[in-house]
């Protein structure tokens, strides 16, 4: 047999520690859907019940305040355990391109349009207003056509809030018509 020297074995590699480093702005953000669905079950509970109505006025809000909460929860557990939100890998951003702020804009604008005419012209055409500043931002030009989608959006919107749920919307120019 020959005399071979067996070479030493390296140490194993330092594992990866078990738990990364805990991410402030995930935690941030998590913390932040946290308060807001707070907010919002706080503002829900201040509704009125409605009379004789199996469905009140305080049903959607609490649902979605709840499932707010819920949501913030969860995202605060995953950021504490060491989740982090990782940009998706078919993500194919610049991080040193100018942000194109066209489209946030005009739903901004018709948001605010919308808003503000709500009461004059009432909520169907106000909403419409909204729902057709977001269709175009998202690249639909065919005006006609976004028009009537928006306007019957509206419409059915209306109806079911005002005849379904029993709240008052403002009516406006269309007073009499609805």
């Amino acid at each position: 047999m020959s005399d071979s020297t067996v070479p030493p074995i390296p140490p194993a590699p330092a594992a990866p520690s078990a738990r990364p480093g805990l991410s402030v702005p995930d935690l941030l953000v998590a913390l932040g859907v946290v308060l807001l669905g707070a907010l919002l079950l706080a503002g829900t509970l201040r509704i009125p019940f409605g009379i004789n109505a199996v469905v009140g006025p305080r049903v959607f809000p609490l649902i979605v305040s709840v499932g707010t909460l819920l949501l913030g929860a969860l995202l605060t557990v995953n950021v504490l355990r060491g989740g982090r939100a990782e940009p998706a890998a078919e993500e194919d951003t610049d991080p040193d391109a100018q942000p194109d702020l066209r489209q946030p804009g005009l739903i901004l604008g018709g948001f605010l349009l919308g808003a503000a005419l709500l009461q004059p012209l009432g909520f169907v055409i106000g909403t419409a207003l909204m729902y057709f500043s977001v269709g175009f931002a998202f690249g639909e030009r065919r005006a006609p056509l976004l028009a009537g989608v928006a306007l019957a959006v509206a419409l059915v919107t209306y109806v079911v809030f005002t005849r379904g749920l029993g709240l008052t919307l403002p009516a406006g120019i269309l007073k009499g018509v609805l």
